[in-house]
């Protein structure tokens, strides 16, 4: 059974529809990409599974329950946690209160201390960096700041929109490379948004492909880096 279910979902903005009768499915413990163009409607998607957009159709289920219509904090009760596309760190806050603020649910506060010792085994430069206020962290730096403060929530299913946005080629693979580490150790199921569609594939054993508000394509990830359609449209092979 899925953890995950999304049922012909569509959603948008006041009257400009995003995603049409969208259907996905994610199983626990895997990790799962959703690739795509600019504009494709992959930050729509993680929006309205987080219920910060509400869908005009269709159903989303988390562990066997109807999570569509709920209000973001209760999705957060849920464990299901969304880390947004450009980190929003609240930067005249120090790295260790910006954690804290991930432990604020009922379910994920009693367990801070080993939360954070978890989250300082995985990223320990925010240990080091526990006084200094987020935003003048470097960008990458920033974006370890964010997934801590995304596993203080105790997530079973972490959603990541753009990562690696803007990080270096050396920062990318540490953030690859720690996001895959959060699944392995911890049993954490990913959603991973990304346009780095190499790195991404990588580390995922399956990836559903966007084009204009739908699901094109989907299959595992040595499939989907074989495909003719996504060599040209975004390997340039």
């Amino acid at each position: 059974m899925s953890l995950l279910n999304i049922d012909k979902i569509s959603a948008g903005y006041g009257e400009i529809q995003v995603l049409l009768d969208i259907s996905l499915q994610v199983k626990e413990g895997e990790v799962v990409s959703i690739i795509g163009a600019n504009g494709a409607g992959k930050s729509t998607l993680l929006k309205t599974i987080s219920g910060l957009i509400v869908p005009s159709a269709g159903s989303i289920q988390f562990a066997g329950e109807t999570i569509s219509g709920m209000s973001p904090d209760e999705i957060v009760e849920q464990a299901l946690i969304h880390i947004p596309e450009g980190r929003r760190l609240f930067s005249l806050m120090t790295v260790y209160e910006n954690l804290e603020m991930g432990a604020y649910s009922k379910r994920a506060e009693p367990n801070f201390e080993k939360n954070l010792q978890a989250v300082h085994q995985l990223f320990p430069r925010l240990q080091e960096r526990g006084k200094q206020l987020a935003g003048t962290l470097s960008g990458g730096e920033q974006q370890m700041v964010a997934i801590g403060r995304g596993m203080m929530a105790e997530p079973r299913i972490l959603m990541l929109d753009e990562p690696s946005l803007g990080l270096a080629p050396v920062l990318k693979k540490d953030i690859f490379a720690a996001i895959k580490k959060i699944t392995d150790e911890h049993g954490t199921t990913i959603v991973l948004v990304e346009q780095d569609v190499v790195n991404s594939l990588a580390i995922s054993d399956r990836a559903y492909v966007m084009e204009q508000g739908q699901v094109v394509l989907e299959g595992t990830s040595a499939e989907l880096m074989g495909d003719p359609h996504i060599k040209k449209a975004f390997l340039g092979l």
